[in-house]
């Protein structure tokens, strides 16, 4: 019979695991804001089961929507409507510039499709002096910014969104006294439309939102899933400290709740969507989810955050100050791991296009930014839901499915490595003295590795 990892460590017991026979799997308790926008008070919010073959549902069921003060809204059923091909015609400003790109286009509407432009721009040369000077100024990226809900830290014109975005984008490389050339025009709106998908993709609810959900997938669709018990728990981080850090028992008592009835043989793990940076706040929810775990005799995974990483490796007072507190909290059901991990390959001509135009969402050299990273909880939970299978250690934390793409810099092919860092080997002992599980990557080669159960499983045979 396969053994298991017993997950009875965390900060202060570093690694003292063992094997554990039988394969109950375990009962897993997923907590993020699934739903994006709050439409219910947390309290409201059913727990739901989860597996593969419900997935879809469940998504559909709680509807994750993203709504910007802009007026922009976007609801996900499904992980496709996260791919721009099945949003970008609900935003209205990019379907207007499709369709005046499909009038220029069209050799039977392109001349009027110019005239508008050229209209637009004879009105705007004649309002030019009632424009405040601050709005003026708005720049390219703050307008985006705006549109997607940012406030203006002063009022701005009321122009149209897409004689705005005309205007600011389209504007400066057209000569107003001669006739545009349609094809020219035709690349210019693309490249509009292109500055405002990046700028949505890559704003910090959009990534959130998606990571999540691509992540839980993951998981629940490890080989070993129909060994584990998954439940979604909808709470974003912000609730979640709200509501432990007043010293209230309420979503302690839902969780109790739930778990009672559940079977009495499967270890319980709570994964929170959460990053910790050290920060006053980090450390209370910190405090508060080891507590959590240990009234409901769960285990907490959560991610540390780089700003926190950095701040204390290579520091050794912070390092120690960092142990102490963890000893002051009782740390010992807690578990983070670092860092983020590729979630899916960025959208493009060669990895992932999009039908409506050529778009690229990274740089010739990806930006972390650009890119969409996992929280590290959840390669950690794949990994210990894997302790339950017949295959070797090495094939069981290693994940060579991971998104790989390569990309060209000083004239060579290069790897973009699986994790957002890649750590070297010193780095990695410093955050497993601290507790840390490391995920490595590498500079050119696929996959990662949960570095420490690899350790834990060889310790435990």
């Amino acid at each position: 019979m396969p053994g298991r990892i017993d997950f009875t460590m965390g900060f202060n017991t570093h690694g003292a695991a063992h094997q554990r026979d039988g394969d109950a799997g375990y009962r897993i308790y997923i907590l993020g804001n699934f739903s994006g926008l709050a439409r219910l008070p947390w309290e409201q919010r059913k727990i739901s089961r989860l597996d593969m073959d419900n997935f879809e549902q469940v998504m559909s069921q709680i509807r994750p929507t993203l709504e910007f003060e802009s007026g922009l809204s976007l609801r996900f059923e499904s992980l496709e409507d996260f791919h721009p091909d099945n949003w970008l015609e609900k935003v209205g400003i990019l379907a207007d510039l499709q369709k005046l790109k499909q009038e220029l286009s069209n050799p039977n509407t392109a001349a009027q499709a110019a005239a508008k432009i050229q209209t637009y721009f004879q009105v705007e040369a004649q309002a030019d002096t009632a424009v405040p000077v601050q709005a003026e100024a708005e720049s390219q990226d703050e307008l985006l910014e705006r549109l997607l809900g940012k406030k203006p830290d002063t009022p701005v014109g009321t122009a149209d969104s897409v004689n705005k975005l005309i205007d600011h984008i389209v504007s400066p490389h057209v000569t107003k006294a001669i006739e545009p050339q349609h094809r020219d025009l035709i690349k210019l709106i693309d490249s509009t439309i292109s500055q405002f998908l990046r700028t949505l993709l890559h704003c910090t609810e959009f990534q959130t939102l998606e990571a999540l959900w691509r992540a839980t997938e993951l998981l629940v669709r490890e080989e070993a899933a129909d060994q584990q018990n998954f439940f979604l728990v909808d709470i974003a981080q912000a609730e979640l400290l709200a509501e432990l850090g007043n010293g209230s028992c309420a979503f302690e008592q839902k969780l109790l709740q739930h778990i009672q009835p559940g079977d009495g043989e499967q270890d319980v793990l709570l994964i929170g969507d959460y990053g910790f940076s050290g920060g006053t706040d980090d450390k209370e929810l910190l405090a508060c989810c080891g507590r959590l775990a240990q009234a409901c005799g769960a285990s907490f995974l959560g991610g540390v955050e780089q700003a926190w990483v950095e701040n204390i490796i290579g520091a050794p007072e912070q390092a120690e100050n960092w142990r102490q507190y963890l000893k002051q909290i009782q740390a010992d059901r807690v578990m983070l791991a670092y860092p983020r991990y590729l979630l899916r390959l960025p959208y493009g001509a060669n990895r992932d296009p999009i039908e409506s135009l050529a778009f690229e969402e990274c740089s010739a050299m990806p930006l972390a930014e650009e890119l969409l990273w996992g929280n590290p909880a959840f390669i950690f939970a794949r990994a210990l839901v894997r302790t339950g299978q017949t295959t070797g250690a090495d094939d069981q934390f290693f994940f060579g499915e991971i998104p790989a793409f390569s990309f060209e810099q000083n004239g060579e092919q290069v790897l973009q490595p699986g994790t957002q860092v890649v750590l070297s080997e010193s780095q990695a002992n410093n955050l497993l003295s601290l507790g840390i599980v490391p995920v490595i990557g590498y500079r050119q080669r696929r996959g990662i590795r949960v570095m420490s159960l690899s350790f834990l499983s060889e310790a435990g045979r």
